[in-house]
């Protein structure tokens, strides 16, 4: 009998309800595939929060291609439930897109989890991963 048994660390993407974040999902499944990880998908969104479904059901399709188990929560503290998430996962690998400003959840994570490595995937679709934990650093990696 030879049964596969699931890996014991896990590589996440932090999604949002956007088309774009497809790019984010496909890089992430090169960060799995080398760091020999399940891949797993979430969005989480202020609860009560508009979203944009069809963007989701994209999301999900996108996630199933690329063998990812994909979730979506709602929050009235959407870091606490990533930072849960990714405790609860353990997640090793965490995939993002680019921060907006320094006060961006993302960049708190970096700053706090350091058990974690984070990737971020700027708009063409690059994969950079974050070696200086400081916004103006990591912004400026993303942007070559």
């Amino acid at each position: 009998m030879n049964q596969t048994q699931p890996n014991v660390y896990n590589t996440l993407v932090l999604v949002t309800d956007q088309f774009t974040c497809e790019r984010i999902i496909k890089a992430a499944r090169v960060i799995a595939d080398l760091s020999k990880t399940d891949l797993t998908v979430l969005s989480v969104m202020k609860t009560g929060a508009q979203i944009n479904p069809a963007a989701l059901e994209h999301l999900f399709g996108v996630a199933k291609e690329y063998g990812a188990k994909m979730t979506v929560e709602f929050s009235n503290n959407p870091q606490s439930a990533i930072v849960h998430s990714i405790r609860e996962n353990r997640v090793i690998n965490a995939v993002t897109g680019m921060p907006r400003d320094e006060s961006s959840i993302l960049v708190r994570m970096w700053k706090t989890l350091q058990n974690v490595t984070f990737f971020t995937v700027n708009e063409k679709g690059e994969l950079h991963e974050v070696v200086d934990r400081e916004f103006a650093a990591a912004i400026e990696i993303g942007a070559r």
